[in-house]
C-alpha cells in the first residue's frame, strides 16, 4: 500500500496539471480480506484491494469529474482529459461550490490498528472455526462472515486543501440456525482485539436454541423491547432522513419540527467524537472537518443537516455527516428492561426493510432471528415472526426505557442502546424463520 508521501505527491502532479481549473482529486484505497460460512464450513474467501483516483474539475460554474484505477503518468494524463472534456461539455449548476480552503481536522485515535490490518486467510479461518465447533457442539449450523478492512483515503485540492486518513475495521457476523428458529450475533470494532468473538457467536447460539418452535401470534400493537442491531435498523432511515433542504421544502416528516419537541425527553441523538468505540473519519469527503453535531437533545429536534450549498442560503455552519450515530442510553442491561416489561415482544433484529411513505417515515420489514413473547417481566416463549407498519419518529415518541450502549454495524456505524417503547404496529404475520 503506497505511503502518505508517495499518494500526496500523485495529487499533487495531478492537480499541477490542471491550471485554469478549480480542481478536487480524491485517492482510496481498500485492502480486504474476506472469509464466509454456512452449514459449520468456510464456502468463500475473498482477498484483495481496490485502489482509484477521482478528479473533480470546475469551471464558470460547470463540473465535471472522472476517475482511474491506473495510476501510472499515461491514464493520469488521461484522466485530466477526460474531467475536462466532461466539464466542457455540461451545463453550469446553479449551487455549484468550489473546493474548500485548508480545514482544520479533528485528531481522532483508535481508528487504525496494525494487528487488524496484518490478519490473514488463515486468522479469518481460524475465527470460523471457533464459531462452527460452537455450533457443531450443538448440533447447530453456523453461517456468516468474517471481514477485515484497512482503507485509506487522501483529499488534496486546488484552493490548498489536504486531508488524510487511515482505518481498519474488524468486523463478525454469525447466524445460527436450528430445525425450527435462528439466532444472530455480531460485532466490529477498530481494533481486532476488542472484538469478543465467542461472545458475538454464544449470542447467536443461545437466541437460536431459545427461538425453536416459535408459536403463534396475532399481528397488533404491541410494547416491544428492540435489542440495538434493531434499533439501528430504523434509525438508519431516520438519520438519513435528518436533512434541512427537504424539510425546508415540505418533502420531509421533519417539516416544520426544529426546536420542536418530536421524541421522548429520553432520546438524545448526535455525532460525537470521543467515544472510543465509535471514531468517525475526521473529514467528510467534500473536504469539510468532522465536528460534534446534537440533532436531538431531550427529545427536542435541534437541527438537520445542511449541505454546503443549503448552509450557504440560509447562512449557516455546512455540516459534514450524520452518521455515524449515537444515540445515549440509560445505566440498565436488556434484561433490566424485560423485568419492567409487563406484556410485549422482544425484537432481537429486523430485515427487508422499505418505504411505504417517505414523507411521513413510515416504514415496513420484519422481524428475523428471534422473536420472542413477555410476560410479567419474563421471556415466557418463541413468536412466529411478524411484519410492521410503524415509523422510527413514533417509535422514539413512545419510549419508555433505554439501555446502556453498545456498537452496531450494518451500511454504517452506530452506538445506540436496546430500546423499550410502547405500541409499535405489527399488521400482518410473515412465514418467514
Amino acid at each position: 500500500m503506497k505511503n502518505m508521501d508517495e499518494i500526496g505527491s500523485i495529487l499533487n502532479a495531478v492537480l499541477g496539471k490542471t491550471g485554469g481549473y478549480e480542481a478536487s482529486a480524491l485517492y482510496y484505497r481498500q485492502q480486504r480480506l474476506a472469509t464466509r460460512f454456512a452449514d459449520n464450513a468456510i464456502t468463500q474467501n475473498l482477498g484483495g484491494s481496490e485502489e482509484y483516483i477521482r478528479l473533480t474539475l470546475g469551471q464558470e460554474g460547470r463540473r465535471g469529474s472522472a476517475s482511474t484505477n491506473k495510476l501510472d503518468a499515461d491514464s493520469l494524463a488521461s484522466l485530466i482529459k477526460r474531467a475536462e472534456a466532461i466539464c466542457g461539455d455540461v451545463a453550469p449548476d446553479p449551487e455549484y461550490m468550489p473546493p474548500l480552503p485548508q480545514q482544520e481536522f479533528p485528531q481522532l485515535s483508535g481508528r487504525f490498528c496494525e494487528e487488524t490490518a496484518s490478519l490473514t486467510p488463515a486468522d479469518l479461518a481460524a475465527r470460523v472455526g471457533e464459531v462452527a465447533a460452537l455450533a457443531a457442539a450443538e448440533n447447530y449450523r453456523a453461517s456468516g462472515i468474517i471481514t477485515a478492512d484497512h482503507s485509506r483515503t487522501v483529499l488534496a485540492n486546488s484552493a490548498g486543501l489536504h486531508a488524510s486518513d487511515d482505518v481498519t475495521e474488524f468486523k463478525v457476523s454469525s447466524t445460527m440456525h436450528g430445525p425450527k428458529g435462528s439466532g444472530h450475533g455480531s460485532a466490529a470494532a477498530n481494533l481486532a482485539a476488542k472484538v469478543d468473538l465467542r461472545a458475538a457467536a454464544g449470542k447467536a447460539l443461545a437466541t437460536a436454541i431459545a427461538a425453536q418452535n416459535p408459536v403463534d401470534i396475532k399481528p397488533g400493537d404491541y410494547d416491544v423491547i428492540f435489542e440495538p442491531g434493531a434499533v439501528w435498523s430504523l434509525l438508519l432511515f431516520l438519520a438519513f432522513n435528518l436533512d434541512a433542504r427537504e424539510a425546508e421544502e415540505g418533502v420531509s416528516a421533519f417539516t416544520d419540527l426544529v426546536g420542536e419537541k418530536v421524541f421522548d425527553e429520553r432520546v438524545n441523538l448526535g455525532l460525537r467524537l470521543d467515544d472510543p468505540n465509535l471514531s468517525p473519519p475526521p473529514f467528510a469527503l467534500n473536504g469539510l472537518a468532522t465536528r460534534p453535531v446534537e440533532w436531538v437533545r431531550d427529545g427536542i429536534l435541534q437541527r438537520l443537516n445542511h449541505t454546503r450549498y443549503w448552509a450557504g442560503q440560509k447562512g449557516v455552519e455546512a455540516d459534514p455527516e450524520v452518521v455515524p450515530l449515537y444515540m445515549a442510553g440509560e445505566d440498565r442491561s436488556t434484561a433490566d428492561l424485560i423485568a419492567n416489561c409487563e406484556r410485549g415482544l422482544l425484537v432481537k433484529r429486523l430485515w427487508y426493510i422499505r418505504y411505504v411513505d417517505r414523507k411521513e417515515l413510515l416504514l415496513t420489514g420484519m422481524t428475523r432471528d428471534g422473536l420472542f413473547r413477555i410476560e410479567d417481566g419474563r421471556v415466557v416463549e418463541p413468536v412466529k415472526n411478524l411484519r410492521f407498519n410503524e415509523s422510527p419518529l413514533v417509535f422514539l415518541k413512545n419510549v419508555c426505557g433505554l439501555s446502556r450502549t453498545e456498537r452496531v454495524d450494518s451500511w454504517e456505524k452506530a452506538v445506540v442502546p436496546a430500546v423499550m417503547s410502547r405500541e409499535f404496529t405489527f399488521d400482518s404475520k410473515t412465514e418467514s424463520l
